[in-house]
């Protein structure tokens, strides 16, 4: 859920949700009556409280979690930071995205309290780590099946490595190491064996996805995070034999099931075979171990003929697998894949791995620039994504920091950081708190696995853009709510419940009926119920607009010029943060303009488009694009000066983009061009010389660079001599008279795969060459004008501009 139109269906969901759960909690704490859970008579040590009790102490339990009081001050500072968004498009939707997640913080707490049961199994904390553990497994079930071409899934694959529904397999990695240690701890506690089997396979499938993953920080931060789980679980032999024993299998068979060599297009159902071998061997073994040690009821317990058939199904599958595997001189077997190079193990070569941790430090240090320009407000949302180009240091694409904490600070600001780091330390603090009680509660090894689960994911977000995905960034705030609720069912948390208070002996304030407490639990309710209304309303309005943005596209192709800038305009006045929408719409009036005689009607609709481009810019100011579109349209109304100064601020803003220069250098073309025709030659000269510096500046920039940095070069967005420029510059040369410069830079522009612009190159050529003296100039300025009337237009102003 990493794209708004995904995401906007459970931004619905979700204030469905919570503005149903906040009514029924607003009538349920002024209403009397009902009878209390029995984790409310757990927490309060009395069977005397009532139902409206129950759901004010529930509020109250919310009010006071320092979780959701962190997460409450990271979504306001993203609010905040809207006010003073590069781009308020992007920060409102980043902004919505944090209104869910708080959301779904406090529909996970209260049910969390609400469906709480004597017994751990029916709990809701504990079908909700099988959901957890279903959902992982899923997600590396597809993974392991689309590596191995069974399952076909789009991007579901990225250069070798698993990548399954997230489509980058760091992120997949980083999701199922949670996953994993929830499922771990779901095979260790289970009493009965066929589930205990079961979950034991479903944690091999999920390690033998990180391992496909080829994630290099997971695979490092794996062994900590398996010992740092081992290390709460009050039966540690136990857990510890149940990881060693799925780890051994995995990797084992990881070079059968899940590397580069096996992956084919078509299906390869000897590696399919390895990954149920596997499959059922873990469970086999974890159902063996299970049934030896755990004393277990007549009816949970394997007769030992339902265990013959299980081992004698195990053993076929075996062989099977073995003999369809190890079958030589088929493309593809593993037999293959076996006597060839760990290709699992070429992502560790230290070329590789440290010009991947050289990047992300110069990622790091490009965002500690945008802090130190903005580090009380930041950028608002989406302020990385938006801003970086201009910071960069080389030319490298990265749509985000690679690190969340830093990511939050370049977006939040400073009190947006500080709000993200309270509950990683309150989280701390809380496993610190567990381990010192983990054998006096049972439910102290399930919580515990549950804030190893977040551990896990919040140290893989220092390194990566994890949370960036919605789905990730739900998953942790959702175990997070898990573990703030034990932590007041444990009374390990900060703000524990004394028991003196909940039974109402305190004094006055602190009575659990009275006023003062229930007056701001109403409050409270009351607004997280208009959070909801705005959530929805305003996912609501964006998507409405997005509908009338694509009817607009639809009308354009249809031609109905009416109909389609009524249906753009509407999307404007919806979404009226988006700079898309005035951008499209300035656009669209100049070709209308374009198509109209009438010359008041013209300078009516340029007027227009100004003003359009001028609210993108103010909406989204770091955008190169919305900028090269004001100066063009400063310079059909004229204004050459302010065209060539919006354009320089244009490529400024995106410094290693060879599109920027190309930009750049057309526009001051044109404005030379008008000079010429104005009669302003000297200014003309100036404005051509400055394209030839520009081209040149373009192809030395990269020579700048230290040798470090000129090592990440990333060759496939090299700032090199495009036929664009080179047109650009060859154009300005012949106009400057420096014929013999203008003829290397429109032969090398003559070579562009685009017809139209290798047409028109080929025209400015023939010029060239026919003013150098050259007789087949005029052959190639004929050929050249054949090809159209946008060349033949092109001829024309080239007539008033030189002597043929």
């Amino acid at each position: 859920m990493i794209f708004e139109r995904e995401m906007s269906v459970h931004n619905y969901l979700v204030a469905a949700a919570s503005l149903l759960s906040s009514i029924l909690l607003f009538i349920g704490v002024i209403n009397r009556g009902g009878k209390t859970t029995p984790a409310l008579s757990q927490l309060t040590g009395s069977d005397d409280y009532d139902g409206a009790n129950e759901h004010h102490l529930l509020v109250r339990q919310l009010l006071k979690s320092p979780y959701f009081l962190a997460l409450a001050a990271l979504t306001t500072s993203y609010g905040l930071s809207f006010f003073c968004a590069i781009n308020l498009r992007e920060s409102l939707f980043v902004w919505l995205r944090h209104l869910d997640y708080l959301l779904s913080f406090v529909l996970v707490f209260w049910t969390a309290g609400m469906w709480a049961r004597e017994k751990r199994q029916t709990a809701f904390t504990h079908w909700s780590l099988i959901t957890f553990a279903v959902a992982g497994t899923t997600v590396a079930a597809i993974g392991i099946l689309a590596g191995q071409g069974i399952v076909p899934l789009p991007d579901g694959m990225f250069f070798g490595r698993l990548g399954s529904t997230f489509q980058y397999p760091n992120s997949m990695a980083a999701y199922l190491m949670a996953t994993l240690l929830i499922t771990m701890r779901l095979a260790a506690q289970s009493t009965r064996p066929l589930p205990a089997g079961l979950l034991a396979g479903m944690g091999y499938l999920n390690l033998l996805a990180i391992i496909g993953s080829q994630s290099r920080g997971v695979w490092a931060m794996l062994p900590f995070n398996l010992a740092l789980f081992i290390l709460g679980q009050t039966a540690r032999k136990k857990s510890f034999l149940l990881t060693a024993g799925i780890l051994v299998i995995a990797i084992a068979l990881s070079s059968l099931t899940v590397a580069p060599l096996v992956q084919q297009t078509q299906p390869n159902w000897r590696a399919c075979f390895w990954t149920l071998a596997g499959f059922f061997a873990s469970g086999a073994a974890w159902i063996n171990y299970a049934t030896r040690s755990y004393k277990t009821s007549r009816t949970a317990a394997i007769s030992p003929a339902k265990r013959k058939v299980l081992l004698g199904a195990l053993l076929v599958i075996l062989i099977i697998a073995a003999g369809t595997a190890l079958k030589p001189n088929l493309p593809g077997s593993a037999y293959d894949t076996v006597v060839s190079d760990n290709s699992l193990l070429q992502r560790f070569t230290p070329v590789k791995t440290e010009k991947s941790f050289q990047a992300r430090l110069v990622y790091y240090t490009d965002a500690i620039k945008m802090i130190k320009e903005r580090p009380l407000s930041g950028w608002g949302g989406g302020g990385w994504f938006s801003g970086y180009p201009s910071f960069q240091s080389y030319n490298y694409t990265s749509t985000t920091v690679h690190n969340h904490f830093l990511q939050v600070w370049v977006e939040a600001g400073v009190f947006g950081l500080i709000a993200f780091l309270v509950p990683c330390l309150f989280l701390c603090r809380g496993l610190l708190r567990l381990y010192r009680i983990r054998t006096t509660h049972t439910a102290a090894a399930e919580t515990w696995a549950i804030g190893t689960a977040a551990i896990a994911l919040v140290l893989h977000a220092a390194i990566d853009f994890d949370l960036s995905f919605s789905s990730i960034a739900l998953f942790l705030w959702a175990l997070l709510a898990l573990f703030s609720y034990q932590e007041e069912v444990l009374e390990f948390g900060f703000v524990a419940f004394k028991r003196r208070r909940l039974h109402g002996v305190s004094r006055g304030k602190f009575t659990l009926a009275g006023k003062s407490s229930v007056i701001p639990a109403l409050l409270s309710l009351t607004l997280l119920g208009i959070a909801s209304i705005h959530l929805a309303a305003c996912t609501c309005t964006l998507r409405t607009a997005s509908i009338r943005a694509e009817a607009f596209v639809s009308a354009v192709q249809k031609g109905e010029e009416k109909a389609a800038l009524e249906y753009i305009q509407e999307a404007g006045r919806l979404d009226r943060w988006s700079a898309q929408y005035p951008i499209a719409q300035a656009q669209y009036l100049m070709t209308l303009a374009a198509k109209n005689p009438d010359p008041q009607a013209k300078m009516a609709i340029a007027f227009a488009s100004l003003n359009l481009a001028r609210q993108a810019v103010e909406l989204d100011s770091y955008n190169p694009g919305n900028h090269f579109l004001l100066a063009r349209i400063y310079l059909a109304n004229g204004q050459l000066e302010k065209a060539i100064s919006e354009a320089d601020l244009a490529r400024s803003l995106q410094p290693w983009s060879t599109t920027g220069y190309e930009e750049l250098n057309s526009i001051c073309v044109n404005v030379a061009v008008q000079q010429l025709l104005r009669g302003q030659k000297e200014a003309a000269g100036v404005t051509l010389r400055r394209v030839l510096a520009v081209a040149r500046e373009a192809l030395a920039k990269k020579d700048s660079l230290p040798p470090r940095l000129a090592g990440l070069w990333d060759q496939r967005s090299d700032l090199a001599l495009t036929p664009a420029l080179a047109l650009n510059a060859g154009q300005a040369a012949l106009l400057l008279e420096e014929h013999g410069q203008s003829r290397d830079y429109l032969a090398r522009a003559s070579q562009s795969d685009d017809p139209k612009a290798n047409a028109v190159a080929r025209l400015w050529l023939g010029v060239a060459m026919q003013m150098s003296g050259d007789p087949s100039g005029a052959a190639m300025r004929e050929s050249a004008r054949l090809a159209g009337p946008e060349v033949e237009a092109e001829y024309a102003m080239i007539k008033k501009l030189v002597k043929l």
